[in-house]
């Protein structure tokens, strides 16, 4: 696991030997309104994409309220009425 594959490459080694990067020190643990706001800008999930992406789901989308609709209205005229 030592294993350096720069130790084969020392024009490559010199080279990064020549940069000097000074990385700032970022707080690791984020306080909750910052989950909070992330929570709320991550994207969601679309809940119809199952259906929409089958042949017959987009028309199924059409149909479905329409005959429940009616269903519904057929038990109120025949207990209500």
């Amino acid at each position: 696991m030592d294993h350096d594959p720069l130790k084969e490459e020392p024009y490559l080694r010199s080279k990064l030997d020549e940069y000097d990067v000074d990385v700032p020190d970022f707080p690791i643990k984020t306080t909750r309104w910052n989950r909070f706001i992330h929570l709320l800008a991550s994207p969601a999930k679309d809940p119809l994409d199952s259906i929409v992406s089958v042949k017959g789901g987009l028309m199924a989308l059409k149909i479905v309220p329409a005959v429940g609709t009616a269903g519904l209205v057929t038990l109120h005229a025949l207990f209500f009425l």
